[in-house]
């Protein structure tokens, strides 16, 4: 009897052991990321443009880009895998402030293009499902790139961009779907409940500053930012000139504190925070011709500014795709377009309005209230319908 008990014992513990030792896939998603990124023949200049028109609708898959991503099938499976995983975590070491490595970045956009077109090249088949399921992986990779950082959070945005680009571009080949169109509404719905906050990451960048208090440190963001040679020679005048470190903490203490205002422009409508944003770079542009510290601070908000927008400009892109499914939804139940916007449709993040909805010989478009200030233009979205 005891023999049989141990025997039992012992398969026990190593049936558990080695489902522990077999257990895929890992729980942490970065671990697959990782995994593609070596595994993946990264397209080349020629690739990504072409790319980039298919996600533009200029061009259909060709035999080029089926060739890129046969080459990346196993990575592309990797990646799709990891958008399935919860937790995601890059094993940064944010504590070592502006030195931080983020050797993950340019590999993750590659996989994000990949993904898009793989999921074009299903919708070529007419398979719209997988298509479906490969761009809002899209989304999930956005929610994995986290917002650690402003250009982590910029780089998870474009994902989402993407994926809204794609849909948008198959929702005609898919309007008489009544349970599909129903099935991409709801998972819509969730992930913009977990969608990273661009406010948060603006704060996260403040904070990162806290950790490099040196004049080198400084001297790396400005070298690395997108200001024009003269500015970033402006910036590099006024640092030379100083010598303290004492200097350099009133430098991140001045931006700290006019990142925390511009947090809380973020929280109000889109024209009042675009107005605020701007008298708040004023204010610190004549600062600085009274305190050396806020040069820095003057020279690096403009890119900061921007980032604005192009949430805006994101949300908005996500709220018409919503808006435009709810549509095609009331086709397929009355027969016929509304002649008017139903209510309670998601709004123009712009103006904080309805779209404005236009029926066309083609189908129908959603026309925002609000200017996009960055580019001087009303968003205008255009929907198909298939006859």
């Amino acid at each position: 009897m005891r023999t049989g008990i141990k025997s039992g014992l012992i398969c026990t513990v190593i049936l558990v052991a080695a489902g522990q030792v077999f257990a895929y896939p890992p729980d942490n998603a970065a671990v697959l990321y990782y995994k593609a990124f070596l595994i993946m023949e990264e397209p080349n200049a020629t690739d990504v443009n072409l790319l980039g028109q298919l996600r533009k609708g200029e061009i259909g898959v060709n035999d080029r880009i089926r060739h890129c991503l046969e080459s990346n099938r196993k990575a592309i499976k990797e990646i799709v895998t990891a958008t399935q995983i919860k937790n995601c975590d890059w094993g940064l070491d944010i504590s070592e402030g502006l030195g931080t490595l983020l050797p993950h970045l340019g590999k993750f956009r590659s996989c994000a293009k990949l993904l898009g077109a793989d999921g074009a090249v299903f919708a070529e088949k007419g398979d719209y499902r997988t298509a479906l399921e490969r761009w809002l992986a899209l989304c999930e990779m956005d929610r994995h790139i986290g917002e650690d950082t402003l250009v982590t959070r910029l780089i998870g945005s474009a994902c989402d961009s993407m994926a809204f680009d794609y849909i948008r571009g198959v929702l005609p080949k898919i309007s008489n779907d009544c349970e599909m169109l129903e099935r991409l509404r709801v998972r819509l719905a969730d992930i913009s409940t977990r969608s990273p906050s661009m406010r948060a990451a603006i704060g996260n960048d403040a904070a990162v500053w806290s950790n490099s208090l040196n004049k080198e440190g400084i001297l790396d963001v400005v070298h690395n930012s997108d200001l024009s040679r003269e500015d970033q020679n402006k910036a590099e005048l006024v640092l030379r000139q100083q010598d303290n470190n004492d200097f350099c903490i009133r430098v991140v203490e001045y931006y700290k504190q006019v990142i925390s205002r511009m947090q809380i422009a973020y929280d109000l409508p889109y024209p009042e925070a675009k107005q605020k944003l701007e008298e708040i770079y004023k204010e610190a542009e004549n600062t600085a011709r009274e305190k050396p510290e806020a040069v820095i601070t003057k020279v690096l908000l403009p890119a900061t500014n921007r980032v604005l927008t192009i949430d805006t400009r994101n949300k908005t892109q996500f709220n018409a795709v919503l808006a435009g499914i709810e549509i095609y939804i009331i086709k397929i139940k009355t027969g016929k377009l509304p002649d008017e916007l139903p209510a309670g449709l998601p709004k123009d993040m712009f103006s904080g309005k309805d779209f404005l909805y236009a029926k066309t010989g083609a189908g129908f478009t959603l026309t925002g209230q609000g200017k996009d200030l960055d580019k001087d233009i009303v968003q205008k979205y255009e929907f198909k319908v298939t006859k």
